[in-house]
């Protein structure tokens, strides 16, 4: 009370006292002061929650500043000249309270409607209207079905109707989805509230407001399809990560740690790359970059990158050229064209548009003489049968004599992973 205007604190004591007494709803409005002085105008209106025995326990409501919806009449007055402007009285002046109904209900930034107990139209807002892609004038006097067949489940929402009319009880958040004329063919989402509408303690009708959420929906679904593809990766990460532990622990027991940190830290820069980019595919020369990290220096002298900076390589290939770029570069730095001063290694990558294919060429010179090994070790599996059983890729091994010669053959459509 202390905030109300000292010329309307009567006023809303009386109208207070009033609307405990009222049947079902109230409604009057007030003046308040604010803190910086000014002068603010509120409409109050709501209904009168009871007990079962008919005694008050809740005035529920909204009161909605007005102030600027107010029309104040200003003339001269001529007796005073110093003060030459005067508002008339505001009760000659207001706009009428169901004017400002009207506004509240026309630019509300969601969909209203209303219908009567046979559940026709009988108001709509120009924002539903807009959503529905009809006039707010197609709607009067037709029911949700007659105009907006395509709405999926009418009879769901017709029995959502029914049960308000009959028991009172508001419905919240139910969602509706279909096509309307505004969108033909594309499905849409709308976040509905339904609430009854009472004149004197009856139900005459239903209103509901309606928010379109399909974007929200939209992203939502996206967000589970990034969840789903997450949790699939993460599984299929921890499943290499396990493997690979166990290949180096049988294969380089005396080494492990190094070997298996190596291993891991390849997988990271792959990954790391996804991240980054925030798309499912990488450069192909960043991913090669990447496993190159001790050797940038070197690019442009003794390796030789030469593909097209465009080429990407699938999300689901990433991890698994990478772990093969590092196994790669781990044996030419041991046996192969890093393992001296005058070795050079050429990666070449292409895509063959005719059989959509990507293509990688890998190959060293200078370095010493090599031969075939002698065992397969986890490292020829990552350049090799791995490829070939998770991404069907064609591999070649050719260990001649002036150098190693690799190439991969991965169709575009053929990734298993």
């Amino acid at each position: 009370m202390q905030i109300v205007h000292p010329d309307d604190r009567d006023h809303v004591r009386s109208e207070m006292a009033r609307a405990r007494k009222a049947t079902s709803s109230y409604e009057y409005d007030f003046r308040i002061l604010c803190g910086d002085g000014s002068v603010r105008s509120i409409l109050d209106r709501g209904v009168v929650r009871r007990e079962g025995g008919g005694e008050v326990t809740h005035l529920c409501g909204l009161q909605v500043d007005v102030t600027d919806l107010i029309a104040r009449t200003v003339v001269r007055d001529p007796a005073n000249p110093a003060d030459t402007l005067k508002a008339v009285d505001d009760t000659d002046s207001r706009i009428g309270v169901g004017d400002v109904l009207d506004v509240l209900f026309d630019d509300a930034p969601v969909g209203l409607a209303i219908w009567d107990r046979d559940l026709r139209f009988v108001r709509i807002n120009a924002l539903l209207a807009e959503m529905n892609g009809l006039s707010p004038e197609a709607h009067l006097g037709k029911t949700v079905q007659e105009l907006l067949p395509d709405v999926r489940d009418i009879e769901g929402l017709n029995a959502v109707f029914r049960e308000i009319l009959e028991t009172g009880e508001a419905h919240r958040d139910v969602e509706v989805s279909g096509t309307t004329p505004a969108a033909p063919g594309e499905a849409r989402y709308w976040r509905e509230h339904f609430f009854p509408i009472r004149t004197d303690g009856e139900i005459v009708g239903v209103a509901a407001t309606v928010e379109d959420v399909t974007e929200a929906r939209h992203a939502q679904e996206q967000i589970d399809v990034l969840l789903h593809e997450l949790n699939h990766r993460s599984k299929n990460l921890v499943a290499l990560i396990l493997a690979i532990s166990r290949q180096t622990a049988r294969h380089q027991p005396e080494d492990f740690l190094e070997v298996f940190q190596s291993r891991l830290e390849a997988m990271s820069a792959a990954q790391d790359l996804l991240i980054r980019r925030n798309e499912d595919a990488v450069s192909m020369q960043e991913l090669i970059r990447s496993q190159l990290p001790h050797f940038a220096q070197l690019i442009g002298d003794r390796i030789l990158l030469q593909g097209d900076p465009d080429i990407v390589v699938p999300g689901n290939a990433v991890q698994g050229l990478g772990l093969a770029f590092h196994e790669l570069t781990t044996n030419a730095v041991k046996y192969g064209a890093l393992s001296n001063h005058g070795g050079r290694l050429t990666i070449r990558w292409s895509e063959r548009s005719a059989a959509d294919m990507l293509c990688i060429e890998w190959q060293e010179h200078g370095g010493p003489v090599t031969a075939p090994p002698t065992r397969t070790g986890f490292g020829s599996s990552l350049t090799g049968a791995m490829l070939k059983s998770t991404l069907g890729a064609e591999i070649v091994a050719d260990y001649a004599p002036e150098g190693l010669k690799w190439r991969l053959d991965l169709p575009r459509g053929c990734n298993r992973s």
